[in-house]
């Protein structure tokens, strides 16, 4: 079968229309439709070339976020039919460690993501995915799915690993607004509703979302003054960052409490800064968390398909992709962009 894509040819140069084909669905193999493919951040370092993947070889196709109508069916495949929806859980496992046989797939030594490795990603008409094991049913439109197979579940699952060090008086710091972050909020507002939430952003724009989703919105150079006035002075219980480069993590460590966890989701940078003496005698954790389980994925999805969970979602056609890539470089973007091929 042969799908029209947006195909990565040269790094950092506009994404070119054509045609690429796809493996026959076979054994446990399906094809799907691609009807939703959400574009982030990591896309973005991908295209310019600044994050290298193993297995990643020119021509490729992006988008790792998708959603979409199953078409074909290998032999093998259980549970899944032509016509359903499903939503593509993005981390393949080797599905032979002892992490994937917890469903842990994102822990996977062998694994690999469509759209960053070896497999093509969604920014397709059509995807192979190699095993319906990956695919998990969904009653909602699947341009609303999409975007909860990294933003949603990576989110959730670092909101629920927030969870153990909160309490009662508890303060938690978002740091960076964009679509992780829109999510995490919300999560927190429906699993952990007793505590504070600080939002961190820059423009007005998002600073007046965070507001109207009923956190406290703070810049960055604000941060200090707000936690101050909110905690007299103890310093939040939990950040959660979604930036990742030496500036948040430094910001972020001048405001933790005693014994308070920083929750390491965002990859902007390559390294980390936080304070040796602060970190060993306050006793500061920090804490990686990449994706979620399959399990997870499901559990997002049910908050999303009851309407507790409610999307920011910008549209663009597949022929407008060059046009998301830019917005969401110069941080344009409020929720997150879906590509609808």
């Amino acid at each position: 079968m042969e799908s029209r894509a947006a195909i990565l040819k040269e790094f950092g140069k506009p994404l070119e229309m054509g045609n690429i084909k796809l493996q026959e669905a076979k054994g446990e193999g399906v094809i799907i439709k691609v009807e939703g493919a959400g574009m982030c951040r990591t896309d973005l370092r991908i295209w310019k070339g600044t994050e290298p993947r193993p297995g990643l070889n020119l021509p490729f196709v992006l988008g790792h976020e998708n959603a979409g109508t199953v078409v074909e069916v290998g032999e093998e495949v259980k549970g899944l039919k032509k016509g359903d929806k499903v939503i593509v859980y993005a981390v393949w496992g080797d599905q032979t460690c002892k992490y994937c046989r917890e469903g842990k797939y994102m822990l996977c030594r062998n694994q690999t993501v469509p759209g960053q490795s070896f497999y093509f990603g969604g920014f397709s008409e059509f995807m192979y995915v190699p095993s319906f094991k990956f695919l998990y049913k969904i009653n909602i439109d699947p341009v609303i799915a999409a975007p909860l197979a990294d933003a949603g579940l990576t989110s959730y699952s670092a909101v629920k690993k927030s969870l153990r060090f909160l309490g009662a008086d508890s303060t938690v710091i978002l740091y960076g607004f964009g679509g992780l972050g829109i999510y995490a909020l919300q999560e927190l507002k429906i699993l952990a509703p007793y505590v504070n939430v600080i939002a961190v952003a820059r423009s007005e724009q998002k600073l007046d979302l965070i507001e109207k989703l009923g956190a406290i919105p703070s810049k960055p150079e604000e941060l200090k003054s707000i936690i101050d006035k909110i905690t007299n002075g103890n310093g939040a219980s939990v950040a959660i960052d979604f930036v990742g480069n030496e500036e948040s993590t430094l910001n972020i460590s001048k405001n933790l409490e005693s014994g308070g966890t920083i929750i390491e989701v965002g990859m902007e940078g390559k390294n980390l800064r936080i304070p040796t003496f602060d970190s060993v005698v306050w006793e500061y954790q920090l804490i990686g968390s990449n994706y979620g389980t399959m399990n997870e994925l499901g559990e997002i999805v049910n908050l999303t398909e009851r309407e507790l969970i409610k999307p920011y979602i910008i549209k663009r056609k597949l022929d407008e992709i060059n046009y998301a890539l830019n917005d969401l470089e110069k941080g344009e973007v409020l929720g997150r962009q879906v590509i609808i091929p």
